[in-house]
């Protein structure tokens, strides 16, 4: 053998060949691994909201199913539901983080996670914290120095907030959760800590909201309409089953003991 021949390496035709077909491969997986991630990152969001829920059912059991208290006075703030429901949850590291004011992962969507937070100056509710955004978890101020960080919501109309008692809301709650139907959301992924999604059936079509959420909060859904999940979101009932809700269908929910789908159903952005 001539050992010129022995040592020839590619010629340049062949390594842009090779060079073609690894593009082609990775332009053929990269959709399928997209999708896998979408798919992985839907499935922890709907854990941890099993796993909040399952501490309110746990918390509502041990309380013979009296109305779960959110807020009961002013100084339920520090607390609120997060800190409530921390000792049913089974798992000791939320209790001690949110003590902390630290980080706690049962509390934030893998869509909207901890490490994405950043101030949104349009988005500061000045001595409340802030509202987050699709990708954005919320910020809420426990004190002059101590937040929590988080990216899913209660449904306002499932639990008791001293704050709204003397509001128009607080007519239209459950008065506790055996009484709501077994399809009422109770926590979903959301942009702040609790929503009160409710509609005038003689205003007419609902505005679309925006689904980045990077604005403010111009209608009672514009919190949990949001693109986190490819246009749809996690949602717990309150018989605790799991949902990935298309955006659409938000307004088909009962979300309060007297709610009215909207006559003409909200017109979604193409974004």
């Amino acid at each position: 053998m001539n050992v010129s021949e022995s040592k020839k390496g590619f010629t340049l035709i062949e390594l842009l060949v090779v060079i073609a077909i690894i593009a082609l491969l990775l332009a053929i997986l990269m959709p399928s691994l997209q999708k896998v991630k979408v798919i992985a990152r839907t499935v922890i969001c709907q854990s941890n909201l099993k796993g909040l829920t399952t501490g309110f059912e746990m918390y509502s059991q041990e309380n013979s199913y009296k109305r779960f208290g959110a807020r009961n006075n002013g100084d339920d703030t520090n607390l609120y539901w997060m800190g409530k429901i921390a000792e049913y949850v089974g798992d000791e590291n939320y209790g001690k983080q949110f003590e902390l004011g630290g980080k706690v992962d049962l509390l934030l969507c893998p869509s909207a996670k901890y490490e994405k937070f950043k101030v949104i100056p349009n988005l500061v509710v000045p001595g409340t914290g802030q509202i987050g955004t699709a990708a954005v978890p919320w910020e809420w101020k426990r004190s002059s120095t101590m937040s929590t960080i988080g990216s899913y919501g209660m449904n306002g109309f499932m639990v008791f907030d001293w704050l709204y008692r003397n509001d128009f809301r607080e007519g239209l709650c459950y008065k506790n959760a055996l009484s709501a139907p077994s399809d009422a959301p109770l926590m979903m992924c959301d942009r702040w800590t609790i929503t009160w999604p409710t509609i005038d059936p003689a205003v007419g079509p609902v505005a679309p909201p925006n689904l980045a959420g990077d604005q403010g909060i111009s209608n009672p859904f514009d919190q949990i309409c949001i693109d986190r999940h490819d246009k749809k979101i996690n949602m717990i009932h309150r018989d605790l089953s799991t949902a990935t809700v298309p955006l659409e269908e938000l307004w088909n929910k009962p979300w309060h003991k007297n709610y009215q789908r909207p006559a003409t159903p909200p017109v979604l952005p193409s974004q």
